[in-house]
């Protein structure tokens, strides 16, 4: 089981939160508690999140800026501080609540993803052994690529530039 999380800066705005295992399940939470609660319930090994903590002094990290010279756009960590944080907080309560047994959190951005595999539409999708009729939104689409990013993360079939990449398949 993994899950990829669209995690929105604001407790107001609902964040998306997809599971993939044998089945498919989509979420809408707005805190962190909420979230934690979902993680301890479905056990996912990776997370893939939407975001990074780490913040350069700079606008781009050196990762960010590899990343940017092999042509992939992206928001970088220093223009989101507020989701960042939000995400540091997420994973310091993670350690406390769930020690070692807390899953690994991953970056991916969901454009890189979708372009990387070749998925931008549910029949995308099937193609990787997914079954979409439970994504109602855009945000869960994405975190569905979360999920996805972070299943191959798991099968180390990935590069990772501050932001994982996977590595299409046959290559």
């Amino acid at each position: 089981m993994n899950a990829g999380i669209i995690i929105k800066n604001k407790t107001s705005e609902d964040t998306q939160i997809v599971f993939l295992g044998d089945e498919v399940s989509c979420h809408a939470v707005s805190t962190n508690d909420e979230i934690i609660e979902l993680l301890e319930e479905k056990e996912p090994l990776v997370v893939a999140a939407d975001a990074g903590t780490e913040i350069a002094r700079e606008e781009f990290s050196k990762k960010e800026e590899e990343l940017r010279e092999e042509g992939h756009a992206f928001t970088p960590n220093s223009h989101e501080p507020k989701k960042a944080r939000r995400l540091e907080a997420l994973k310091a309560r993670l350690f406390e609540e769930m020690g070692a047994e807390r899953p690994e959190i991953i970056r991916f951005e969901p454009h890189i993803t979708a372009d990387e595999l070749a998925i931008h539409d549910d029949d995308a999708l099937k193609s990787y052994g997914v079954d979409p009729s439970s994504i109602e939104t855009a945000e869960q689409f994405d975190a569905m690529l979360g999920s996805i990013t972070a299943r191959f993360y798991e099968q180390n079939k990935v590069r990772d530039l501050g932001v994982i990449i996977p590595e299409p398949l046959g290559e």
